[in-house]
């Protein structure tokens, strides 16, 4: 079975500042222009996603609704604690244990770990700034069976990146 994996890392975010947990900044403006123009990407995806899983952080979750707010089908919107400041390794353990029953998922969170785990699906070495995204493809039974290199990036969006 083919499966879709979107992984995004979060819109521009406010600067970390001593009044405001990091878990708590807000998208700025820019980051706001960011998830409006990645949703217009998304919406184009010859696909229709299943289900979101984000970081419970604010600025996950207004990239998530900025998705959520622009595509037809309403995909799943799923709050995954563990994707709040993951690691590689606990990325690829989380996406082995995501439901079967999603064909196209995507997962919005943070780097380092989105891009390691992009490493890690692709072998391919990405630079994910704020609101890029990476569309993989990968045939198997089940999110379990994913390995090292088990996926094809099929595309790399970028803020700013034409056509």
């Amino acid at each position: 079975m083919v499966r879709n994996l979107l992984l995004i890392r979060h819109a521009e975010a406010e600067f970390p500042s001593e009044r405001k947990r990091d878990f708590d900044r807000n998208l700025t403006p820019n980051g706001q222009n960011q998830g409006i123009i990645l949703a217009s990407y998304l919406k184009e995806l010859p696909f229709e996603l299943d289900a979101i899983y984000h970081s419970p952080s604010k600025r996950t979750l207004q990239t998530s609704q900025f998705i959520l707010d622009t595509l037809n089908k309403v995909p799943r919107m799923m709050d995954a604690e563990e994707l709040y400041e993951a690691t590689g390794n606990l990325m690829r353990a989380f996406v082995n244990r995501m439901d079967d029953n999603f064909k196209n998922v995507a997962i919005v969170a943070h780097n380092p770990g989105i891009a390691e785990l992009h490493n890690y699906l692709t072998r391919k070495f990405e630079s994910y700034s704020p609101s890029t995204c990476s569309w993989l493809e990968g045939e198997f039974e089940s999110w379990s069976h994913i390995t090292e290199n088990s996926f094809t990036e099929r595309d790399f969006y970028y803020p700013g990146q034409i056509g």
